[in-house]
């Protein structure tokens, strides 16, 4: 214990400082642009929403973003449709495929003078520190910052995460949970995913089934407001603040070369090739745009790590939102997790409306990605099929209509058996295994057919409690319905 106390000693956590940014990031637009953006219909439809609010109305643009591949084409469309800024917040960035091919695209918007800005929890730092460094020095209009370090190093090892574990399990265990990207504060992006190749149909062992939702318009004045208190909050530090980053950054000579490597440029051809068109929703029809009558953004705050209950705003419109359900909740969500006081509340519910009904969708223990949360899960199954009469779905990992999950299944299929090493398909007996697993990863809902709701939180006491949470809340009938549907 003496030697755990001294080494927590030496290990210090980092503030802000604004002089990093002058020293290593350098935010400098540079007003002529050699590539003009392309042109986008979420553009040209977020300019008519904010025309309908001059007028007095409250319709806004909405896509659902249900396959990853049309998560990322709309993602990559919107990139470089961006013309004063692109702000990216998350839970993960990962070091992988998609990581270095979405990168590339900030560098690009970045080099023809759009501000672009990324923020990431710390809890899962988006690559080693010589990674890092270079994604510091890509370029000196995009800026990286950490939420939450738990040390002045990105690799601490072995000891160092034992070290957090004991003395430091308070600031592990509040993350941020947040996930945003925004357009020119225009256009929007709200859900479940990160940034790693399982959520974006890029990964042939495991895939999870997410999704997020796209708004045009003013409704994402809201999210900028969400991404601001973050991004100035004095738990944000810069990328380059860490001292193996920094010790990296000062040794690199040239920065210049892409992320991806060239021999996986062939897994986004046909993203590169669709992302300049103006309309995707006229070459996907899963990107199809809603009219929708109301959207409203609701959004933790980082006061929310304090206690402050001002800072938990997202569980408080929840529970307004379900007090006033008289018919059903439908509802989608990874993990089967309740609090006492939520219990209680389906409980008081069916007792004042008798034929509510609640339907839950969520993962087998087959397509779990945690077992040991699946395992605290079915503890209250049976209660809460029998007390409350919940309807609970499970999901399996290989479904007999899994192509209607995974764009390109088949693609998948015979890159896994060709990584197998496996020369013809008929030597495997069950081909529709040898593609990936697929999980539920999407946290939704659908009140009484009027009212959905798309984001981040899990509607378990983690999300309630410890982490921070934010989520597009829409009025539409017929984008709830299609929500339900789906």
């Amino acid at each position: 214990m003496l030697g755990c106390g001294f080494l927590a000693g030496c290990s210090s956590i980092p503030q802000r400082e604004l002089e990093n940014a002058v020293k290593y990031q350098r935010l400098k637009r540079n007003e002529i642009h050699n590539v003009a953006p392309i042109l986008s219909e979420y553009q040209d439809l977020a300019s008519r929403a904010w025309k309908n609010r001059e007028r007095g109305g409250s319709e806004e643009y909405v896509s659902i973003l249900e396959l990853g591949d049309d998560a990322l084409l709309a993602r990559i469309h919107l990139i470089r449709s961006a013309v004063q800024s692109i702000d990216i917040q998350t839970y993960i960035w990962k070091d992988d495929v998609i990581g270095r091919f979405v990168f590339d695209e900030l560098v690009k918007a970045a080099e023809r003078g759009v501000l672009v800005r990324l923020l990431c929890d710390a809890m899962n730092m988006p690559g080693d520190p010589h990674q890092m460094a270079r994604m510091a020095k890509a370029h000196r209009n995009l800026e990286i910052v950490l939420y939450k370090p738990l040390a002045d190093v990105a690799e601490e090892g072995p000891i160092g995460f034992w070290q957090g574990l004991i003395f430091k399990t308070k600031r592990m265990n509040r993350r941020m949970h947040n996930k945003l990207m925004l357009v020119d504060g225009r256009i929007g992006i709200a859900g479940g995913r990160n940034y790693e190749d399982r959520y974006f149909d890029r990964n042939t062992a495991f895939l999870f089934r997410d999704r997020d939702v796209l708004v045009a318009g003013p409704s994402v004045m809201d999210m900028v407001d969400s991404f601001e208190l973050f991004w100035q909050d004095s738990e944000a530090v810069f990328i380059t603040q860490l001292k193996d980053v920094q010790a990296e950054f000062d040794t690199l000579r040239n920065a210049s070369e892409p992320f991806l490597n060239p021999e996986n440029a062939w897994m986004f051809e046909e993203i590169d090739e669709l992302a300049n068109g103006y309309s995707l929703s006229s070459v996907r029809k899963g990107l199809r745009i809603f009219d929708a009558d109301s959207v409203q953004f609701i959004y933790d705050t980082p006061r929310k790590f304090s206690g402050d209950k001002e800072g938990n705003q997202f569980d408080e419109w929840f529970e307004y939102l379900i007090d006033r359900s008289q018919e059903r909740l439908v509802y989608q969500t990874p993990y089967l997790i309740y609090s006492r006081d939520v219990r209680r509340g389906l409980k008081e519910k069916r007792k004042q409306y008798p034929n509510y009904r609640v339907v839950a969708s969520s993962n087998g223990l087959a397509s779990a990605d945690h077992v040991h949360v699946y395992a605290l899960s079915f503890k209250h199954r049976k209660e809460l099929y029998k007390k409350t009469g919940i309807d609970i779905y499970e999901s399996r990992p290989f479904p007999a209509d899994q192509d209607d999950y995974v764009y390109n299944l088949d693609g998948l299929v015979d890159l896994a058996i060709q990584q197998a090493g496996i020369s013809n398909r008929n030597d495997i007996a069950e081909i529709d295994r040898a593609g990936p697993k697929l999980c539920i990863h999407a946290k939704c809902f659908v009140l009484d057919g009027k009212v959905a709701l798309i984001g981040s939180h899990n509607f378990d006491p983690r999300s309630a409690k410890l982490n921070t949470e934010c989520g597009v809340f829409i009025k539409d009938v017929e984008v709830a319905q299609e929500l339900e549907r789906l």
